[in-house]
């Protein structure tokens, strides 16, 4: 999967049909890989991936697990990746860290009595507002998950 497919491209590339769709076609979800994928509102192509917290892969970087942990978990890594990948630390409206420079939004999502890591990576041209909810390209749905 890679960004600036359309539906059907990153459908094939998983392997897996889609389990939802929202009548824009911004919004397809592949619940059985506990993925939910973003599109650019002008040419329906991907834009942004999100992990789910409890059921999706483990998905890591630079050998650190992002998905499924406890926030004040990366808090150490969230902060020291601010200065080595290209920049700053950004806290949206949410109060949910990101690193544009990585194209990395590190959303929660409410599992038990816990919040859960949900990571959010998204494409270069959507990266630098991602983080913000309010201003940010991310649709409306993938706010209301937590």
């Amino acid at each position: 999967m890679k960004f600036g497919q359309s539906a059907e491209q990153v459908s094939a590339a998983l392997g897996e049909p889609t389990n939802g769709r929202n009548l824009t076609g911004q919004w397809v979800q592949f619940s059985s890989l506990g993925v939910d994928t973003y599109y650019r509102s002008e040419d329906r192509t991907l834009a942004a991936v999100a992990i789910d917290a409890c059921y999706g892969p483990q998905i890591s970087f630079e050998g650190v697990r992002l998905v499924g942990r406890l926030p004040s978990e990366l808090t150490p890594w969230l902060e020291a990746g601010a200065d080595t990948h290209e920049g700053r630390l950004c806290i949206g409206l949410n109060g949910e860290a990101g690193l544009p420079g990585l194209g990395l939004v590190m959303r929660c999502q409410q599992n038990g009595d816990f919040a859960r890591t949900r990571p959010v990576m998204v494409s270069p041209d959507w990266a630098e507002m991602s983080v913000d909810s309010w201003e940010g390209p991310i649709p409306s749905r993938e706010w209301s998950v937590y």
